[in-house]
C-alpha cells in the first residue's frame, strides 16, 4: 500500500511538472499574486468571483495564469517578511510595512518600476498620478534623479478611525453625547454600575495590536498632549513614539484608573478578534473604536448582528477625545498613499516576464470598467440597483450574497483605497451608498468626526535607517509598555512607566528620535503638526 501511495505521489508531481512545462512551452506566466485574507465566513480569497472575472477578462486573453496567494491580514507584516527571506513570496505584493519596503529596496530585493511602467501602464499611471507615484521613487544610486521601487495605492477617503458609544446605553442613563474626557469619563462609569450589558458589561474597548501596540490607544492618549510643550520639531522626531511627548503620562495614568475601576476590556493587551467580535455582536461593550463605517460594514455589520441579539442597541458615532491645549478633538487622517505594492525578485523566483504581467494586471484593474466590476460584483447579487450616476446601491451584505459571489473589493484590487467611481464627488457618496440606507445619517456623522480638527500622519520621503535597525524591538517594548502601565499597581505607576520608557530608549528608540528629527529638518518629511491646526 505504501508503495502504490509513494507512485501516486510521484506521478503527480510529475504530472505538476509536466503541467507546468506545457504552460511556459505555450506562451503561458504563472503570477502569484498577494490577496488578504479576513477570515469572512463562506469566502474562498484563493477562489472567489474576482479571480474568476479577472483570469476570464485579463488572464486568459493575455495567457496569464492569474494565482491568489492567501496572507492573513493582521499579520502580513511579518508573514510577508518571511516569505521574502526564503523566496517563497507571490510575484505581486502588498504591505503596510514600510520599514520593510526600505529594506529590500536597499538590498536590490525589488524590480524598479519606471521602465515597467511606461511601456506596460499607462492607465495605471493615470489613475495614480504623479504625486502619488512620488511616495514610491527613491534616489538609492544617488545620481540626483529618483527611480521608481514600489506603488502607493490610491486612498480615495483619508479619514482613518471613528469612535462609537451605545446610544441605547446613554438613553437608559439620561445622558447626552460626551463632549470631552470628564463626560466620557462619567458615561463608563454610570454604564458600569448600572451593568447596561449584563454582568459581562465592558464599558470600554481597545486593542493592543501586534504589529503596532499604541496603533488604537494613542488616539485617546493624544488628547492629554501638552501641546505648548511641543515643537513641530518635536512631533517629526517623536513619531511613532508619543508616549514619550509632555503630558502622554496622564494619559497612561488616566487608563490605569479606568482598568482597576473595571472599566476597560481587561484582556486589551491579548489580541484576539473572535472574543471581540463576540463581545460586540453580543452587546456587552458600549465604546469602540474602528473605521468610521467599521459597524455598518457589509462583511461584519456590528450594528445589524448586534441589534437582533440585543433589540435596540444602537452605535452612534461620538467626538469626545477633547484636547485642553489646543481646545480640539483631534483625529489622525491618512496621507493620500495608501499600501504599498511592490515586485520583488524574490531570489531569482520572479522573473522579469512575471513583472511584465504584474504590471499589466495592474493596468487592466486600473481600467474604469474593471475596476467597476471587481469592486463591485453583478447587479442583482451583489447589489440590487444604481443610481442616475451609475452608482451601485442596495449593497447586499456577505450573508445575502452566494458564497460564489462573495468578494472583498478593498483587498483584490489593491490599487485603489475605497471605491472608485471617476470623481471626488462620486467617490464621496458611495461612502454612505455602500450601506443600508437607514444607516447613513449616522455614517455621515462618523465621517464628519473624523474629519474634525485632522492632522495628516506623519511620513518620511527617506528611508529611515534607524527604523530599519531597530523598529522591530521597538514595537516589542511598546507593547511590554502598554501591559504594564494599564494594568500596574497604581502606587508603582510612576516608576514602571519611567522604567519602561527608558527601556523603549535603549533599545533604539533614542537612534529613532534623533534620525526622525535629522530627516525634518532635510526637510525629508510629509504630515501635519497639530499644533499648526
Amino acid at each position: 500500500m505504501k508503495k502504490f501511495l509513494s507512485l501516486v505521489l510521484v506521478l503527480a508531481m510529475l504530472l505538476s511538472m509536466i503541467s507546468v512545462t506545457a504552460l511556459a512551452d505555450d506562451g503561458w506566466v504563472e503570477l502569484r499574486v498577494e490577496a488578504y485574507d479576513r477570515t469572512i465566513a463562506g469566502f474562498n480569497v484563493e477562489d472567489c468571483w474576482q479571480l474568476h472575472y479577472a483570469q476570464e477578462h485579463f488572464g486568459d486573453p493575455n495567457k496569464i495564469k492569474l494565482v491568489y496567494v492567501s496572507i492573513p491580514r493582521w499579520t502580513e507584516g511579518e508573514v510577508l517578511t518571511t516569505q521574502l527571506a526564503g523566496g517563497t513570496a507571490p510575484d505581486l505584493c502588498m504591505t503596510y510595512n514600510g520599514d520593510l519596503i526600505n529594506q529590500y529596496i536597499e538590498f536590490d530585493g525589488l524590480y524598479q518600476l519606471d521602465a515597467l511602467l511606461e511601456e506596460y501602464g499607462p492607465n495605471l499611471k493615470a489613475f495614480l498620478g504623479e504625486d502619488l507615484l512620488k511616495f514610491g521613487q527613491q534616489d538609492r544610486d544617488e545620481d540626483g534623479e529618483k527611480e521608481q521601487w514600489f506603488l502607493s495605492a490610491r486612498r480615495l477617503s483619508v479619514a482613518n478611525v471613528g469612535n462609537f458609544i451605545r446610544a441605547d446605553w446613554l438613553k437608559a442613563l439620561n445622558m447626552e453625547k460626551p463632549t470631552d474626557i470628564a463626560s466620557f469619563e462619567a458615561y463608563l462609569r454610570a454604564a458600569k454600575e448600572a451593568n447596561l450589558g449584563g454582568q459581562r458589561t465592558i464599558p470600554m474597548h481597545f486593542d493592543l495590536y501586534e504589529s503596532n501596540p499604541l496603533y488604537n490607544i494613542v488616539r485617546f492618549a493624544d488628547a492629554f498632549i501638552d501641546f505648548s510643550q511641543v515643537t513641530e520639531e518635536d512631533w517629526f522626531a517623536y513619531s511613532g513614539l508619543h508616549e514619550m511627548l509632555p503630558g502622554s503620562k496622564e494619559a497612561y495614568r488616566w487608563f490605569n484608573k479606568l482598568y482597576h475601576e473595571g472599566l476597560l476590556y481587561e484582556n486589551f493587551d491579548i489580541n484576539d478578534d473572535t472574543a471581540t467580535d463576540s463581545a460586540l455582536l453580543n452587546g456587552y461593550f458600549g465604546f469602540f473604536s474602528m473605521q468610521p463605517d467599521q459597524p455598518w460594514r457589509t462583511d461584519k455589520n456590528y450594528q445589524k448582528e448586534m441589534e437582533a441579539a440585543v433589540p435596540g442597541a444602537e452605535w452612534v458615532s461620538v467626538n469626545c477625545f477633547k484636547n485642553e491645549s489646543l481646545g480640539k478633538h483631534l483625529h489622525d487622517q491618512y496621507a493620500a498613499n495608501g499600501l504599498s505594492i511592490i515586485i520583488p525578485k524574490n531570489g531569482g523566483a520572479t522573473t522579469e516576464e512575471k513583472a511584465i504581467a504584474a504590471v499589466k494586471y495592474m493596468d487592466w484593474m486600473a481600467q474604469p470598467e474593471n475596476m467597476f466590476m471587481m469592486q463591485n460584483g453583478l447587479e442583482g447579487i451583489n447589489y440590487l440597483e444604481v443610481t442616475a450616476d451609475g452608482i451601485p446601491t442596495k449593497v447586499q451584505s456577505a450573508d445575502a450574497v452566494p458564497d460564489a459571489n462573495k468578494m472583498h473589493a478593498g483587498d483584490i484590487v489593491f490599487i485603489s483605497n475605497g471605491l472608485y467611481h471617476g470623481s471626488d464627488e462620486k467617490n464621496a457618496a458611495v461612502l454612505a451608498l455602500a450601506f443600508d440606507e437607514k444607516y447613513h445619517p449616522a455614517i455621515t456623522e462618523s465621517y464628519v468626526h473624523a474629519g474634525t480638527d485632522a492632522w495628516t500622519q506623519v511620513s518620511f520621503s527617506v528611508p529611515i535607517q534607524a527604523e530599519t535597525d531597530y523598529g522591530a524591538m521597538i514595537k516589542s517594548k511598546q507593547g511590554e509598555f502598554l501591559s504594564k502601565v494599564v494594568t500596574c499597581d497604581p502606587a508603582e505607576f510612576d516608576a514602571i512607566y519611567d522604567a519602561c520608557i527608558q527601556d523603549t530608549l535603549n533599545v533604539g528608540a533614542a537612534e529613532l528620535i534623533e534620525a526622525q528629527r535629522e530627516a525634518y529638518l532635510d526637510g525629508e518629511f510629509r504630515g501635519t503638526f497639530p499644533g499648526n491646526l
